[in-house]
């Protein structure tokens, strides 16, 4: 939900008051209502500013471009700037708006320094089309004459503002809109709501149910639907004020009709559609549920499967909306439409939100419809459009409308004790005033019974207060989360001294993951199949949800790392670079021969290594993380969880991992995990970076069964140790790991260490082999080792490699 703070400021009593935009947030995320973004209202204006053409010149090589001479400011020593024009509507002495280099229009369109054929261009003269003004395109917009020079466009139009942009919980429907969240503000900014004035309407000649008939199949599915003819109308643009409302929180101006009714919908929270009459062949409307199978158009000329149970408004037998979702296309307004019948109604919340669900057609109105809307404020909405129609473009109201529920609600009420809210808050001295008081400034009425006791009456647009908890959950909520002091809760329970070993397990590797630098995340089990091919991820053996949250969480993850790169991807777009991430969870697949469950649940920690090995410093930045940072984590990490060895092997059947800088790690016979950086694809089409990043996977519940139980001291030898180097060439497909392992078979028990410290390809080495480099070092426990021990031990590994690999000592 976007909230414009200047269309705010009508529904507040001090419409001139100053908001600090920070600070509200601030205020409102602590009283339950998350505000994830402040932003500029000034959608595509930023960067655009009034200018005087100076002059106008032919382009030398373009018969329709012209260059100008453009003054973006009034400082007496400002240059002006050189802009090639292709409209041919400009004279010296205009004023127009100006897109300054860096600028991005509607559209996305970045404006960057450039030369058109040959000439050099430092900006953008723009029509009102291109700026979202208005629909003309045939020229540039011409401004005022007494526009202020350099001044922003937005500033000119009235359009500058500031916008919050709020996650709200499922349970608060009511902020769904401007008026719902005024309510909210307005004790923050200590003012009061002013809601608009209730429209009069006299009676008309004609009653809406003298010419259309409404009947609801079942009340349970419509509780109430007002329906209201407006006719002499004209389809046209709508007011200025209207369109730059809408356009501010991101709605595209349609026409009139569409327009107030979205409009409406933001203002009050209450979704309205609009049929056009003279299409209602049947002379009435039915409400019911859709009996069959059957294909329908959707207004947006998209053709959706309904299926028995969805609720749909009819014209006879045939469907001409998706209740709570969308109307048809067959009784769409056309630019000839002059009669209209106005909808504003309750549906069934759970059925709207299957059907959305189901047909993946999430809009603004079925949003409002799944959170539940306020049945009390039904007509008040249609009356607000219908007089929006009458006042700005003389429409012809038909007065009474037609009200399937006309009777207010009987009002709910409950006893709600004081102590009860000192109890689970912790608020021990807050009084029945002060609660009290709190509840009537966001439109909860109260009256005190006894000294603890006060009885609630929730207002009808508050349909999640159901109980007493509900209002101290709203008490602590208005108080301010940051306020209540914090206390160790209370128990009784006894203290239980049994560990899992599992969990423990899992403890030990998210502590050696945190000691070794990285960022500990917690993740959704859950994702979608666009996700993992997204990221080549295995789809075979999915086990999908019958009742996804949405599209998005419909299968259980068979793998960590496609959201870890989600999560890197989130983190970059907002200029979080140098990451280093890790979870430990589990993995889901199918898994027939599991008769109790029919899947396999795997433990793994996986991590995400990207940027540089060491944090910038004055002294040194360290080098770019690549695959051998990556393997040289997991060797330790594996070190310090078990006491096997894992080998490395070649892995290139993977489509996340790049093909020469991975391997998969191997436990016996058996795949443990994976190492490697990103694949190149991924990395610059859909990483969108440069810089290597480097994913690993380790399958826990594999090395559990080596736990290493505890560290044992080994006594190290007293005598010195003896280094040596060789250097030998080899096939260059040929791994650096295979010809460890086969050193460490051939050097016995002397042999402490060996490892590779170069490898080299090109002059004097043959095409297609390699110079592969080792340090090997022997020691024995007993005794200091002699120079032709070391020798016959270098010469036996030597002979091993050239027997079983043809590797040759490289002189």
């Amino acid at each position: 939900m976007l909230l414009s703070l200047n269309w705010l400021k009508d529904y507040l009593s001090k419409q001139d008051i100053k908001i600090n935009a920070k600070d509200l947030a601030e205020k409102l995320t602590m009283r339950g209502l998350a505000v994830e973004r402040i932003s500029s209202g000034t959608r595509g204006l930023d960067n655009v500013v009034v200018g005087t053409i100076e002059k106008i010149e032919k382009h030398p090589d373009a018969d329709r471009l012209q260059v100008t001479r453009v003054r973006v400011s009034n400082e007496p020593n400002a240059e002006s700037l050189q802009i090639v024009c292709g409209a041919k509507n400009i004279a010296e002495g205009d004023i127009v708006p100006v897109a300054l280099v860096g600028a991005i229009l509607p559209g996305d369109l970045k404006i960057k320094k450039s030369k058109i054929r040959g000439v050099e261009s430092s900006g953008m003269l723009c029509s009102g089309r291109e700026l979202e003004i208005s629909e003309d395109s045939d020229g540039i917009l011409k401004l005022p004459k007494h526009s202020t020079i350099g001044q922003p466009l937005a500033r000119l139009l009235g359009s500058d503002d500031v916008l919050l942009e709020f996650d709200l919980t499922a349970n608060r429907g009511d902020c769904l809109s401007v008026m719902g969240l005024a309510r909210e503000i307005c004790p923050i900014l200590k003012t009061r709501l002013r809601e608009p004035k209730p429209p009069r309407f006299k009676n008309s000649n004609h009653r809406t149910s003298s010419i259309v008939k409404v009947e609801v199949e079942d009340k349970d599915m419509c509780p109430r639907y007002v329906a209201r003819v407006i006719d002499t109308l004209k389809v046209t643009e709508s007011p200025d004020w209207i369109k730059q409302r809408l356009k501010t929180v991101g709605i595209r101006p349609i026409n009139n009709i569409v327009d107030i009714t979205n409009f409406v919908m933001l203002e009050y929270g209450q979704p309205l559609h609009a049929f056009d009459l003279r299409r209602i062949e049947s002379g009435g409307i039915k409400i019911g549920r859709c009996d069959k199978t059957m294909e329908f158009e959707l207004l947006s000329g998209e053709r959706v499967l309904l299926e028995p149970g969805d609720i749909l408004i009819k014209d006879g037998d045939r469907p001409i909306a998706l209740a709570g979702i969308m109307g048809g296309a067959n009784t769409q307004i056309e630019d000839d439409t002059t009669s209209i019948l106005l909808e504003s109604a309750c549906f069934d919340s759970t059925q709207i939100r299957k059907t959305a669900k189901r047909l993946n057609l999430h809009t603004d109105s079925s949003k409002r419809f799944e959170r539940g809307i306020d049945v009390e404020g039904v007509n008040r909405a249609s009356e607000r459009a219908a007089s929006l129609l009458r006042d700005s473009f003389e429409a012809n109201v038909y007065h009474p409308p037609t009200d399937t529920n006309p009777e207010p609600a009987k009002p709910r009420s409950f006893a709600v004790d004081m102590r009860d809210i000192r109890r689970i808050t912790g608020l021990y001295n807050l009084s029945p005033e002060k609660a009290t008081d709190l509840l009537d400034s966001i439109g909860v009425p109260t009256h005190k019974r006894s000294t603890n006791i006060f009885i609630v009456k929730p207002p009808s647009f508050r349909n999640d207060l159901e109980k007493s908890i509900d209002i101290v959950e709203e008490v602590a909520r208005l108080i301010g989360y940051d306020t209540i002091p914090e206390r160790y809760p209370f128990s009784t329970a006894p203290f239980d001294t049994y560990h899992d070993p599992i969990y423990e397990f899992e403890r030990k590797a998210r502590t050696l993951l945190a000691q070794l630098g990285l960022r500990e995340t917690i993740q959704y089990s859950f994702t979608s199949e666009a996700t993992l091919i997204k990221y080549g991820a295995h789809t075979e053996n999915l086990i999908k949800l019958q009742n996804p949250i949405s599209e998005e969480f419909k299968v259980m993850r068979p793998s960590l790392l496609p959201s870890l790169l989600e999560t890197y991807l989130y983190n970059k777009n907002r200029r979080s670079e140098g990451q280093r991430l890790f979870e430990v969870a589990r993995s889901y697949e199918k898994d027939e021969s599991n008769t109790e469950t029919g899947a396999k649940e795997t433990l793994w920690a996986a991590g995400l290594l990207s940027g540089n090995t060491l944090q910038e410093s004055w002294r040194k930045n360290g080098e770019k993380i690549d695959f051998y940072y990556g393997k040289g984590l997991v060797d330790i990490l594996v070190r310090q969880l078990s006491t096997v060895y894992l080998a490395y092997e070649n892995s290139r059947d993977s489509k996340l991992l790049h093909p020469h800088r991975s391997a998969c790690l191997k436990l016996g016979l058996n795949t443990v995990g994976y190492v490697g950086e990103v694949h190149p694809y991924i990395r610059e089409q859909i990483l969108e970076t440069h810089d290597s990043v480097v994913l690993f996977e380790l399958n826990l519940d594999a090395l559990r069964k080596y736990e290493r139980k505890g560290v044992h001291f080994k006594m190290p030898s007293r005598f010195p140790a003896v280094d040596i180097d060789i250097a030998l060439v080899c096939d260059k497909s040929l791994t650096s790991q295979a010809l460890i392992e086969t050193i460490k078979s051939e050097g016995s028990e002397l042999l402490e260490s060996a490892r590779v410290f170069d490898i080299y390809e090109g002059e004097n080495i043959p095409m297609g082999k390699k110079s592969v480099a080792f340090h090997l070092s022997f020691v024995s426990k007993d005794r200091t080792l002699e120079e032709n021990e070391v020798t016959e031990l270098r010469d036996k590994i030597v002979k091993g490699l050239e027997s079983k690999y043809s590797a040759q000592l490289r002189a």
